[in-house]
């Protein structure tokens, strides 16, 4: 193909942040905000961005390695755009890694290879975060929700949960600084952390089971545990504190952070027909995005 263009979207992780470095099961969904990349061949080699060439960037890097794959010499313009914040534990880096390894699997191969696509996204996502867990590029490419282990993978599971609010803290944090600290709580606190790990398991499996009947009441009182947790190893910040208390007082369920932590985003639950409501007194401080779950996955889009 002479050019190309698809869409990845961000995640959510619901349940068991952290605790997958340590090969330790997470509830995971796609949301409909999305990154698109759009390439076309360029007559030079490389990534190009206008007049610009892109180095050292997660799309560039997953690109060049599927061009590696395929033996393709020419160059790509992009044109990438994406309504995932950044740096606040939605996934965007992964979202435009996936992106971009699809659409040059596309322009090399005519179609979109997954296994080439998760190889090249890994890599790029590398470039963010060094040691990743895959979490979050497994969540791009396939979408809808999942059960992930490092070890085992993405395991499609059914989340019949439509939509849950997220509020933005509004202070970025780096992955690598939050993975760090939890090692350091680890190294400190041996056996306490085993025991939260021991605990993560079993709450994620009340979580399963929570989601299966829909039951919200529960499901809000295991998120405040598990946020609890997260508090515990030192991944919470003020800012967080300050949004699950408010969600709270808001009528929700239940808050947690989601992803890294030291800020980014918080996730809450509420009724249906009263989260827009909800969604409009938490707004008052903090921006909210009401986020549709189990979006798809990678999928080619129209130029």
């Amino acid at each position: 193909m002479m050019k190309a263009a698809t869409s990845a979207p961000g995640k959510v992780i619901l349940f068991g942040e952290h605790f997958v470095v340590y090969d330790r099961p997470a509830i995971v969904s796609a949301i409909h905000l999305r990154a698109r990349i759009e390439a076309w061949i360029h007559d030079q080699p490389g990534v190009w961005i206008g007049s610009r060439r892109l180095v050292n960037h997660p799309a560039s890097r997953a690109i060049e390695y599927v061009f590696e794959k395929a033996g393709f010499t020419s160059g790509v313009t992009l044109k990438i755009s994406s309504s995932i914040p950044s740096s606040v534990g939605l996934g965007s880096s992964a979202s435009i890694a996936v992106a971009s390894a699809g659409t040059a699997s596309l322009i090399t191969l005519g179609r979109i290879d997954e296994e080439l696509v998760k190889l090249a996204a890994g890599e790029g996502e590398k470039i963010i975060h060094f040691n990743p867990s895959g979490i979050d590029t497994s969540t791009a490419l396939y979408g809808g929700g999942g059960l992930y282990t490092r070890s085992r993978g993405f395991t499609p599971i059914e989340i019949p949960l439509k939509k849950i609010l997220i509020i933005d803290t509004g202070k970025t944090r780096k992955t690598g600084e939050m993975v760090k600290r939890v090692k350091e709580f680890m190294e400190k606190n041996k056996e306490r952390f085993d025991k939260i790990l021991k605990r993560e398991e079993e709450l994620i499996e009340e979580a399963l089971d929570a989601f299966r009947s829909l039951d919200l009441e529960r499901l809000g009182k295991l998120m405040l545990e598990n946020q609890s947790l997260l508090r515990e190893i030192g991944v919470s910040s003020l800012e967080i504190e300050e949004a699950v208390k408010i969600a709270l007082d808001a009528g929700t369920y239940g808050a947690k952070l989601t992803g890294a932590g030291g800020g980014g985003c918080v996730i809450c639950l509420a009724d249906e027909d009263k989260i827009e409501s909800i969604s409009k007194i938490i707004s008052n401080r903090f921006k909210v995005y009401l986020t549709e779950l189990s979006a798809d996955g990678l999928r080619e889009e129209k130029i």
